[in-house]
């Protein structure tokens, strides 16, 4: 066929992929995402053709992430091939294909190899920040899978090592992303995976990471004891620094979900005495990005965890002084995902001091979020926020009222929500 019939067809096209190709794609997309789902032969087709029929909703959640755009425009007619490629994007691919095509072209395994993949995995921390989610999960399984088939193609023991911490800071930043797309399974999945490789390879600092990634999936899934005794052990191990900062900070969130006061106090204590020999870790810092725990991320964190005690007053401090953190990092290197869930802390801070115009004013840049950055994350810490408003202090209250509104119209077409995935019901 010279022709495609539909966006979807267009796009298998131009990876050159065939129908049996696609579906062998499809389903190891699928397995990745942790959806059970395959296509037949005549589905795959009827997709290629377009018409009234559509995939249904497990197979749309695959298709929607593989190639990041929605089903209604990959069902749709084909772009013009003008618009296909842009002159950024071509150069971004070929670049990505050379380096591909150098590391297969490499004796198994040239260290050359090894110097790419280091420095594919932290240009992939650093582009976290400020790159939506969507377009962040297919390089990373594709990273990752490059990472699985050099493993295969080497016996010695220190490249082992390298590849090793490599695919543990893939499946890192791959549990990240699931999170932010609402995948809090595989998120989990995600970091027990990452802390494997960390224990085989006997690498603290990545075991610490990818035990708070679990942690926060613990607490954000509904389990916060389970997310504070995940904590409390990896804090046992944790070299200083970053790696404790980022425990006690998680901890202190899942603390708070339990009511543990004076322990929340303590965790944010413990994690500020650790922003002070921060800076060092050969790993977390040296590659950085996502990676990294700064005094803004410390301050997010307390935000949230004293909104979740009901301290308006201490949640409004805290809120305000990660927005000021945030604020002075360059915007190119800011978490912007981050920066607004600040913003709906602080939200939520002054809602619960009884100051529901000045929760207005704190959620104003959150509300103009564009749908594909809508992590969930921000969904949830919004979710939680309608809840206070529908308490009985502000029943029938002209602005909890119209605030409840712009919640529910932004976390109707949160990222979760228009890349088709179930948002998960938020901790308890």
């Amino acid at each position: 066929m010279d022709k495609p019939r539909t966006r979807l067809e267009q796009l298998a096209l131009n990876k050159g992929l065939g129908t049996a190709d696609f579906r062998r794609e499809f389903s190891n997309k699928a397995k990745t995402l942790g959806i059970d789902v395959a296509v037949s032969r005549s589905a795959a087709k009827r997709w290629f053709e377009g018409g009234i029929a559509r995939p249904r909703e497990a197979a749309t959640q695959v298709l929607e992430t593989w190639f990041g755009e929605s089903i209604a425009v990959l069902t749709g007619p084909p772009l013009s091939q003008s618009r296909l490629v842009t002159e950024q994007e071509l150069a971004v691919n070929a670049a990505h294909e050379s380096v591909n095509h150098a590391i297969e072209a490499a004796s198994a395994l040239d260290p050359s190899a090894l110097e790419h993949l280091h420095a594919a995995a932290g240009e992939a921390a650093r582009a976290y920040l400020i790159t939506p989610p969507l377009e962040m999960l297919t390089d990373l399984v594709a990273l990752r899978d490059t990472i699985y088939v050099q493993l295969d193609r080497t016996h010695k023991p220190l490249q082992h090592a390298e590849l090793y911490l490599l695919a543990g800071e893939v499946c890192g930043l791959l549990s990240s992303v699931s999170w932010d797309l609402g995948l809090l399974g595989a998120a989990d999945e995600q970091a027990r995976a990452a802390y494997t490789y960390g224990n085989v390879i006997d690498h603290l600092s990545l075991q610490a990471w990818a035990r708070a990634l679990q942690v926060t999936a613990a607490f954000w899934s509904g389990y916060p004891r389970r997310a504070a005794k995940i904590a409390s052990a990896a804090l046992d191990n944790a070299p200083a620094g970053t790696a404790r900062v980022r425990l006690h900070s998680v901890n202190a969130r899942a603390l708070a979900l339990i009511g543990a006061r004076g322990e929340v106090r303590d965790e944010l204590e413990a994690a500020t005495t650790e922003l002070d020999r921060a800076g060092n870790d050969s790993f977390l810092d040296e590659v950085g990005g996502e990676l990294a725990f700064n005094r803004a991320r410390r301050g997010l964190c307390a935000g949230a965890a004293y909104v979740a005690l009901g301290d308006g007053d201490q949640a409004e401090r805290e809120a305000e002084d990660a927005i000021e953190q945030f604020a002075v990092i360059p915007e190119e290197q800011r978490w912007g995902a981050g920066a607004l869930s600040a913003h709906v802390d602080l939200g939520a801070a002054r809602t619960l001091r009884g100051d529901l115009a000045g929760a207005q004013d704190a959620l104003r840049p959150v509300f103009d979020l564009a749908p594909i950055r809508r992590t969930e994350a921000i969904a949830q810490r919004l979710h939680a926020l309608a809840r206070i408003l529908g308490t009985t202090r502000y029943r029938g209250a002209v602005e909890a009222i119209e605030l409840g509104g712009e919640i529910e119209n932004f976390t109707a077409i949160s990222l979760a929500r228009t890349s088709g995935m179930r948002a998960l019901p938020p901790p308890s």
